[in-house]
């Protein structure tokens, strides 16, 4: 029996842009781990709790990050789960913006593996400890039905492993195939749903894009 798996990207979260002043010692990660959802993420967390698709989950899985914990706890509380959060599923840690010397700097890190600003992770690293975790969450429930609550680009540079990428620069959209047929071809929603089939071996069998008519597409931060 294939086990799947649900990547699902976290719900609109709060404009940081917002904060007008942030008296703290701790570092950019950590304040970035604390960004929570705005209102309108958590009324979207919540109607993502109910579709029928995600129903019946056997184990749910966040990254060490409030928003992702946030959009899952709908989830959590209503299918009477537990929950683990693991720093492994983060997202892609940004370093130090460098737009003067590399120009969409952000776009390098989609064509070149191994692309990183200064104190930044790369696609390949992202990637590689996303998997380390996802394949942890396999072993622990095969045959089941798993959801992890991540990040935009972590799940990208993850699902890249199998899928060839395409940027739309026209659209600002991204493009994904899979064996190639394409199956995803838009901006990454908040929150957004995909959903992998792995055999025994932990190879990919399927991938597929899952959309909800009551959840349409919306930016990651609230405007």
């Amino acid at each position: 029996m294939p086990t799947t798996v649900y990547l699902i990207r976290h719900s609109i979260r709060f404009n940081p842009h917002l904060i007008e002043s942030y008296n703290t010692a701790q570092d950019k990660t950590v304040r970035n781990e604390k960004i929570v959802l705005s209102v309108e993420g958590e009324r979207r967390a919540e109607i993502l709790s109910n579709e029928e698709e995600l129903q019946n989950l056997d184990a749910i899985y966040v990254s060490n990050c409030v928003r992702t914990l946030q959009t899952a706890k709908y989830t959590i509380e209503k299918q009477k789960l537990n929950v683990n959060i693991d720093e492994r599923f983060d997202e892609r840690r940004v370093g130090i913006p460098n737009d003067d010397v590399v120009k969409d700097w952000w776009l390098q890190q989609y064509w070149n593996e191994n692309y990183k600003t200064v104190g930044g992770e790369s696609q390949k690293e992202v990637r590689e400890r996303f998997l380390e975790a996802l394949n942890d969450a396999i072993d622990a429930n095969k045959g089941k039905r798993i959801a992890v609550f991540s990040h935009g680009y972590a799940i990208t540079f993850f699902i890249m492993k199998w899928c060839k990428f395409e940027y739309i620069e026209a659209e600002d959209n991204i493009k994904f195939t899979f064996k190639g047929k394409e199956f995803f071809r838009n901006k990454i929603n908040a929150p957004e749903v995909f959903k992998l089939e792995f055999d025994d071996n932990k190879e990919l069998l399927k991938i597929s894009h899952v959309t909800f008519d009551d959840l349409p597409y919306k930016y990651g931060i609230e405007e």
